[in-house]
């Protein structure tokens, strides 16, 4: 059912903590996703091929295992052209993002004292990226962990997917790849994907970064294999808040929620409005669409769980709410969005407008839809291209230079009894005691 709650300042955080608990990664995922990652540095292929079995019900022979760059372009003969052209589109919207990007952080900063700072960035040496199977093909998700990785300049970008029984899909995902930029296919996923990325196995190399979303046991094992890969951020389960007022196409926001609900059963999804009317108009709308849902189906589970309509009573308690659950897709659809948007600090990405739904981000806008999620967009932003560099500021000067920063900065040094630091300053600046 969906649920209606009337909110104020007041509760808004005991309701926004009784909702995380419905999401939240519990301890017996973690200790399932460690026992896999263990399994995996014991035992490598041969724990990914037994694991795939097991969780996906496909035996793979082990030079199946990995597919390389070349297996990955003969795929496009075997896929529809006129999927090949959505692809291609919107690697050039992501690509134009992401350049756009780059060349805002190109930038340099000269002082009166004769130094000068240039920001410069360097690809990370290579990326793994983890692309969800289940009961879908994000090609979408390939494009947009591919794209940013090539455009910055990575070497050797993987991505980690469960294999595919349909032979029609894996040609899909492996076109996709290689449109992407991706030079390898890992055919495995969950925990043991990302171990695999992170400790390598026989046939797959370790890389230095792993990024992209997945399920709970996927999030579990990214955070865990942190002390010796970077991660990105937590990704998944999908979250969407709808703010929503008299002059929202209730339908379309009624639909866009349902289609965040298709990633799986722990999806979140919650429209909020100032009226009751409007609130109980929306609650009854989801509970019609609920009945047209087959039981199969992972978003009519998502919808009777943790789908809820929130009725608040002022503007500002709209924009706490939000804020407090920090959810992964905002969508403004209201006439005051100008007021809203202003007062909005912790948000993965914001869709406005009436006709302007989460889906065309997903899809379309070149922006990505790899965004943090469980409340972590309160200090993660979305992912980008600055997710695969490394940023460098290069100082440059001379003597003038350290001499007048000795004469400021010399009390601080002393300060600190660091005499060695004194003396590489004097010595730079030509100074005698």
């Amino acid at each position: 059912m969906v649920t209606l709650i009337k909110t104020s300042e007041d509760n808004i955080d005991n309701i926004v903590l009784n909702i995380r608990k419905n999401v939240e990664i519990s301890k017996e995922v973690y200790d399932a996703a460690n026992q896999i990652i263990e399994d995996v540095k014991k035992n490598g292929d041969e724990a990914i091929i037994r694991l795939t079995k097991n969780f996906d019900g496909i035996e793979l022979e082990p030079e199946r295992l990995v597919s390389n760059k070349d297996t990955l372009k003969e795929s496009l003969h075997n896929v529809n052209a006129a999927l090949i052209a959505s692809l291609k589109k919107l690697k050039k919207n992501i690509r134009t993002v992401e350049l756009k990007r780059l060349k805002m952080i190109d930038s340099s900063i000269r002082f009166s004292e004769g130094y000068s700072i240039r920001y410069s960035w360097r690809p990370i040496e290579s990326v793994g990226c983890y692309a969800p199977g289940g009961g879908a093909t994000y090609l979408s998700t390939i494009l947009m962990t591919g794209v940013p990785g090539k455009v910055a300049g990575v070497s050797r970008m993987v991505l980690a997917t469960p294999p595919r029984k349909d032979i029609d899909d894996m040609y899909k995902v492996m076109a996709a790849a290689y449109i992407a930029g991706f030079d390898e296919i890992l055919w495995t996923g969950g925990a043991q994907a990302i171990a695999a990325l992170a400790y390598g196995t026989q046939r797959i190399k370790p890389v230095k970064k792993i990024i992209g979303p997945g399920n709970r046991y996927v999030t579990a094992a990214k955070q865990l294999v942190q002390q010796v890969v970077g991660v990105d951020f937590p990704a998944g389960p999908t979250e969407l808040v709808a703010i929503v007022d008299e002059t929202s196409d209730l339908e379309s926001v009624v639909f866009d929620m349902a289609a965040q609900s298709e990633h799986g059963p722990d999806s979140l999804t919650i429209a909020i409005t100032t009226s009751e009317e409007i609130g109980i108009k929306i609650a009854n709308m989801l509970e019609e669409l609920l009945f047209t849902i087959s039981n199969e189906s992972p978003s009519k589970q998502s919808l009777k769980n943790n789908c809820y309509v929130f009725v608040a009573d002022s503007l500002d308690t709209v924009c706490r709410i939000v804020n407090k659950i920090s959810p992964e897709h905002l969508v403004i659809s209201i006439k005051n969005h100008g007021k809203v948007l202003k007062k909005i600090r912790n948000v993965g990405v914001i869709t406005v407008g009436k006709d302007m739904p989460s889906v065309f981000v997903d899809y379309y806008s070149g922006t990505s839809h790899v965004l943090p999620t469980g409340g972590y967009a309160s200090y993660f932003s979305g992912l980008t291209v600055l997710d695969y560099i490394k940023l460098i500021s290069i100082v440059s000067g001379g003597r003038k230079s350290v001499r007048h920063a000795l004469r400021r900065v010399e009390p601080l040094i002393r300060s600190e009894g660091l005499p060695f630091h004194l003396e590489a300053f004097r010595k730079a600046a030509r100074v005698k005691n």
